[in-house]
């Protein structure tokens, strides 16, 4: 490890505290390292990435999903530090950085892939493609009435649902909002895609669990104003019906550190079961 990167979010940590913290860790194992910081991914793309053996991001899962949009294509792995609410997707809590960074140093960790999901949406001037970690979702705005939605799968017609939208997640997704929705948690290494209508009129529509090499065509049948596109709750897109996404596998992966250990049915148990345990409303990812 010679060149690291920082990604802070600086609403979460505003006085540079655990940044700080870091840095001095960082260079009290190895004082050679150069480290690089980036602020709410400020200057932090691919081709910056690429200069990088590791990022590490501080907040929640929020921006690690903000961090991992920014440096699309890119192999740089990212470790996850929570200073977030739940952090699913973090590696590692505030009070194991200091172990945590020693066994990165030491090269005790392995990298773990995680699949990811794209999306293509034609707005009129030509198809645009976005690619997530977690999930797409299509889905009715505030004042917008309850609208059904064609769902094609390999352009075989699947269903109609009736409701405020469709998810469509990756198993990394699958805690996220597809979880708030009903959806089942899908173990992270399986290569699926997860279809989830969204609070839909009819008690037949249920989840349906689809090989990710699976191409997912949603149709929005009436010309309602107010129906949105989000990739993995990074942006939303208003989608003026009626239109037609696609969603299917994306060609990336996403890179993490992952250290021994951390049991995913341990942070399951952490993030989800104890937490509603304590009262705690369950956000997702």
């Amino acid at each position: 490890m010679k060149n690291i990167g920082i990604n802070v979010n600086t609403t979460k940590d505003p006085d540079k505290k655990m940044l700080n913290f870091i840095k001095k860790t960082i260079h009290s194992i190895d004082k050679s390292v150069k480290v690089k910081v980036y602020e709410n991914c400020d200057g932090l793309d691919k081709d910056e990435s690429a200069k990088l053996d590791v990022i590490i991001v501080l907040g929640g899962d929020g921006t690690i999903l903000n961090t991992s949009k920014h440096i699309l294509d890119s192999n740089t792995p990212i470790l996850g530090v929570n200073i977030g609410h739940l952090g699913f997707l973090a590696q590692v809590e505030v009070n194991s950085i200091e172990n945590a960074l020693k066994k990165l140093f030491n090269g005790n960790y392995v990298i773990e892939e995680r699949n990811m999901i794209q999306c293509i949406y034609d707005d009129g001037n030509g198809p645009k493609t976005y690619d997530g970690l977690n999930d797409v979702v299509l889905y009715k705005g505030i004042k917008s009435r309850i609208q059904r939605y064609d769902v094609y799968i390999n352009e075989n017609f699947y269903n109609t649902f009736s409701g405020d939208g469709i998810i469509v997640s990756t198993s990394t997704g699958s805690t996220g909002y597809n979880l708030s929705a009903g959806g089942p948690i899908i173990y992270p290494s399986l290569d699926i895609l997860c279809l989830t209508p969204m609070y839909s009129q009819f008690l037949t529509s249920r989840t349906i669990v689809l090989d990710n090499r699976c191409c997912i065509t949603i149709a929005v049948r009436k010309n309602f104003k107010n129906i949105f596109l989000s990739i993995d709750g990074q942006e939303w897109i208003e989608v003026n019906g009626p239109n037609t996404i696609e969603v299917r596998r994306s060609k990336n992966k996403r890179k993490f550190i992952k250290f021994d250990d951390n049991n995913y049915f341990d942070t399951l148990k952490d993030k989800i079961n104890f937490k509603a345990k304590e009262g705690e409303v369950y956000e997702g990812n």
